[in-house]
């Protein structure tokens, strides 16, 4: 009767470890090619490529922001979409939380946050940023820079070295303008894209978060019978080694 009670406990280890085994085969393999992808992330750089599929892109729920900021210069479109800042269709290498205008001289572009002036070169490479205090409004006269804010109107015509008090009258300042469709188009489908690194997404998979509630408890439950099959390989490897040894 003990013999009998023993082969049936002995049958359900074997029974635990096979299916234990065949449960979590699946989930383990997507861990072991996930976590060799990752353990090569510098040299894959996946933290700069960017995911571009719509699919992926509809799955984490990214979508454009709805307020699209314009500025029309002489010969340049400035726009602001969240963060980013766009020259024409180029993305800029520079934050800004805020555009209040944007103006051309000969020499540079000018935008204007509230506390910032943006210096970008025609063919749309950022210079520097200079702190201004106050910003309200933009404009150019006469090939000078004019700033509108708190403590009155100055001008530069140094490259915004220095500022003067302006004594004219300011017929128009800079102001919000419609950005043409293609060139908003362009913009918006580059921020969608501009969101959501590979390695985020690869990351996800290996911890089941990309499926969702669901995913994480796969992976927990895989992660159970991993625990199982090492139990049950274990005692199954010490059973037949005890049998060995007690046969010498």
């Amino acid at each position: 009767m003990r013999k009998r009670k023993k082969n049936k406990l002995w049958s359900l280890v074997y029974k635990l470890h096979r299916y234990a085994g065949l449960l979590s085969a699946i989930v383990l393999l997507m861990l072991a090619i996930t976590g060799i992808i990752l353990n090569h992330t510098d040299d894959l750089k996946l933290d700069s490529k960017m995911v571009y599929s719509p699919a992926l892109l509809n799955w984490y729920g990214i979508q454009v922001p709805e307020t699209l900021t314009s500025f029309a210069t002489q010969n340049h479109w400035i726009s602001l979409i969240g963060e980013q800042l766009y020259f024409d269709n180029l993305l800029l290498e520079t934050h800004q939380k805020q555009l209040l205008g944007a103006i051309e001289t000969n020499d540079f572009i000018v935008i204007a946050s509230k506390t910032t002036l943006s210096l970008i070169s025609p063919e749309g490479d950022f210079i520097e940023s200079i702190p201004f205090n106050n910003i309200e409004k933009i404009t150019v006269d006469n090939q000078a820079t004019v700033i509108k804010s708190k403590e009155g109107v100055n001008y530069s015509d140094d490259g915004l070295l220095t500022w003067k008090a302006f004594n004219h009258k300011i017929t128009s300042w800079s102001s919000p303008s419609q950005l043409p469709n293609n060139i908003a188009q362009n913009i918006k489908n580059q921020f969608r894209s501009s969101v959501l690194p590979l390695e985020r997404v690869i990351l996800d998979i290996h911890s089941g978060r990309f499926f969702g509630f669901l995913g994480v408890i796969i992976v927990d439950i895989s992660g159970v019978f991993l625990i199982i099959l090492a139990l049950t390989g274990s005692a199954v490897w010490l059973k037949h080694k005890f049998r060995s040894f007690k046969r010498r």
